[in-house]
């Protein structure tokens, strides 16, 4: 494995992908450089089988390992409403031009945490179920399950319709 070639093909998205799942640009950013940094010291990298499936896992397991030491994650999301954290927005452009994309960012940090990470493979990467299955080490039927339910949370939380594709 080409580490150069792969923290330049991939920390952005591995950024994005934090940022999604813990709501702090400066927290994303610091998950980001920890998984890379665990990359370049782990050993046995030419065995891996799909450098963009290991990275997601290393940047999934730092997320979820962070909640855990913070005691964060019981059975729900990530924080209680007395815990919640000021809302920072990443610095792109994009996030910040449509009040429809801040409104799904916020919604996002109401999802139980498998909802959110199915959703932003699926819609927001548009990863196939096979991807995600691969990702996450799930059955493609928890995958469908999972993202109608949380797409039907999402529905109550913005209050309109959903795509089901």
């Amino acid at each position: 494995m080409d580490f150069e070639r792969l923290y330049n093909e991939q920390f952005h998205l591995m950024y994005v992908f934090i940022r999604y799942m813990v709501g702090n640009a400066e927290l994303a950013e610091d998950l980001t450089q920890e998984t890379f940094l665990r990359i370049y010291k782990a050993k046995n990298l030419d065995r891996v089988a799909n450098e963009q499936v290991y990275t997601r896992q290393v940047a999934r397991n730092l997320v979820y390992d962070y909640y855990r030491r913070k005691a964060l994650i019981k059975w729900l999301p990530f924080s209680q409403r007395h815990e919640q954290q000021e809302v920072t927005y990443v610095p792109e452009d994009w996030l910040l031009q449509q009040e429809q994309r801040k409104a799904l960012f916020e919604a996002l940090q109401q999802l139980k945490p498998l909802q959110r990470e199915i959703l932003i493979y699926r819609k927001i990467e548009e990863r196939s179920i096979e991807e995600t299955c691969n990702i996450l080490g799930l059955t493609a039927m928890k995958v469908v399950n999972t993202q109608r339910s949380a797409m039907k949370r999402l529905e109550q939380i913005l209050g309109g319709a959903y795509d089901e594709a």
